[in-house]
């Protein structure tokens, strides 16, 4: 298909990204926009695109609409691109949560704006954790209302970026999902550093095993408090069964019970084998 011209809206790791990996193609207009003066000076720096001019004016000539902002602000951006951009523009949103109430949008901007989550990112924020080769070889969670026009163009966005999978899914279903495979291990990830914090484990001494579980414990606050919060029944019931298993280990070590341990050492490392890539 015809390379369309691209609005990013957000510098900070998922939209910079954007912005250098989409650039990187050449030809057609991949325009940047952000409220961080320091994301902007930085993708400058980098030769990108980012004029100073409004919301609204960034996405005036887009083909291709991607907002790459904080869950709380995606409602705001999405109302501007209803009214600013082209009516044939292709918009999406790159949210970790993607049902309506969660996000707060009307039902005509929730009509047009279509979730793509790729499960791609950095325990680090901002311009300074971006880089074009960000989404090679990840999945991404998109709402499987898109229409075929919008499937094509998103079918040429992702390949191009390299991602590997694109999985079409209900909001519904990408939420509930993204409650076990990434809201609860950040936060068991931030459990565990706790625990080291309140030991006053120096974090100099520790090896990989430590460094790499407690990676996502180094995330913001605000890069999580909207999303942590979307679902709390379903992210409850998650956080019991980790609660569980932590107790059938203790259990299972307090007992001496060395089968009952090797069953869960082993259900568990099937799992995360199977996660590997495959040669």
């Amino acid at each position: 298909m015809k390379r369309p011209s691209v609005a990013v809206v957000g510098l900070g790791c998922i939209g910079g990204s954007f912005v250098q990996a989409v650039t990187s193609l050449g030809g057609g207009v991949t325009r940047g926009w952000s409220t961080s003066a320091e994301d902007k000076a930085l993708a400058r720096a980098m030769g990108l695109d980012v004029p100073e001019c409004t919301l609204a004016e960034s996405m005036s000539n887009a083909d291709l609409v991607i907002i790459a902002v904080p869950v709380q602000a995606i409602a705001e951006v999405a109302a501007v691109a209803m009214r600013a951009a082209p009516s044939g523009a292709t918009i999406i949103h790159c949210g970790g949560v993607q049902s309506r109430a969660a996000l707060g949008l009307d039902e005509a901007t929730s009509a047009r704006v279509i979730g793509a989550h790729p499960l791609a990112g950095s325990h680090d924020s901002g311009f300074r954790a971006a880089r074009a080769d960000l989404f090679r070889g990840c999945t991404v969670s998109i709402e499987s209302r898109a229409s075929n026009d919008v499937r094509e163009r998103l079918d040429w966005l992702w390949g191009n970026v390299e991602a590997a999978r694109l999985e079409y899914r209900t909001a519904d279903e990408h939420d509930a999902m993204m409650t076990w495979v990434s809201h609860l291990p950040q936060l068991a990830s931030t459990a565990l550093a706790a625990t080291f914090a309140a030991e006053h484990v120096d974090p100099n001494s520790v090896g990989p095993g430590a460094r790499d579980t407690t990676r996502l414990a180094a995330s913001a606050f605000e890069q999580w408090s909207s999303l942590v919060q979307a679902r709390p029944k379903e992210l409850d019931a998650a956080l019991a069964k980790l609660q569980n298993s932590i107790g059938s280990i203790r259990e299972a070590l307090t007992r001496g019970d060395e089968r009952a341990l090797r069953t869960l050492w082993d259900s568990a490392r099937d799992w995360r084998r199977s996660a590997e890539p495959q040669q």
